[in-house]
């Protein structure tokens, strides 16, 4: 196992201390809604999807009946079967190694993955997926723990998701030298800003969007001629 985890604690390190942060915030966001010190730690276990998680605090505050959260959570975290499914082709064959990867897959653990110059082994990889996951939940745990001890505005810690889909943005452009992502980004956002759809409905049409702009360049792009065949 030691041999596993170091390789893939450096390579996790960076989402795992953006994980941290945001999810000691969910922790501190959950208990202040009244939800206590356990049932943010057991959300954060079971569904490890950090707009979903947040979603179902603000609707279960609001009243939400049941039905509708489902539907929300479902709509918001079908964006990760679009990059998913492609993901794991070249990825763990071990069936238990492709649960591992399908539940700890997120937007971050992907792009950091994907980032990489070379192809790390599936055992490296189920790795720094399990990392983030248990930096997740861990910051969810003390966050809980505070928000039940001490009243803490959690505004000033709204930022870091935000500045972590910067950094890993700016990353896939640089490892792929290619402002495709900058432009597939883009186009969801100016499609979503005009609807005045609920945030589960909008983050499903804007992936859509950006899937639609990154298949098509894919479609479009000159294909480089193969040298070694001279006719």
């Amino acid at each position: 196992m030691l041999s596993t985890l170091r390789p893939a604690l450096p390579i996790a390190a960076p989402v795992m201390v953006g994980y941290f942060t945001v999810g000691a915030t969910f922790g501190l966001t959950a208990t202040q809604a009244g939800f206590g010190w356990l049932w943010p730690v057991v959300i954060s276990l079971i569904q490890f999807a950090g707009a979903a998680q947040f979603m179902i605090i603000a609707m279960v505050a609001q009243g939400a009946a049941l039905t509708e959260i489902a539907l929300v959570v479902f709509l918001l975290n079908l964006r990760h079967v679009f990059y998913g499914l492609p993901f794991l082709n070249n990825r763990p064959r071990s069936l238990v190694g492709r649960i591992l990867m399908i539940f700890w897959l997120t937007d971050e653990t992907y792009s950091l993955l994907t980032t990489r110059t070379q192809t790390d082994p599936p055992p490296v990889q189920i790795a720094v997926g399990g990392l983030n996951y248990f930096s997740w939940a861990a910051g969810t745990l003390l966050g809980s723990i505070i928000g039940q001890l001490l009243p803490l505005q959690i505004d000033s810690f709204a930022f870091a998701l935000s500045a972590l889909f910067a950094i890993l943005l700016t990353e896939q452009i640089r490892a792929h030298r290619s402002v495709v992502p900058l432009v597939a980004g883009g186009l969801a956002v100016l499609v979503i800003v005009p609807l005045e759809v609920s945030f589960g409905i909008g983050m499903f049409i804007s992936g859509l969007a950006a899937i639609a702009v990154i298949t098509l360049w894919h479609v479009l792009r000159p294909t480089p001629l193969n040298k070694g065949n001279s006719s």
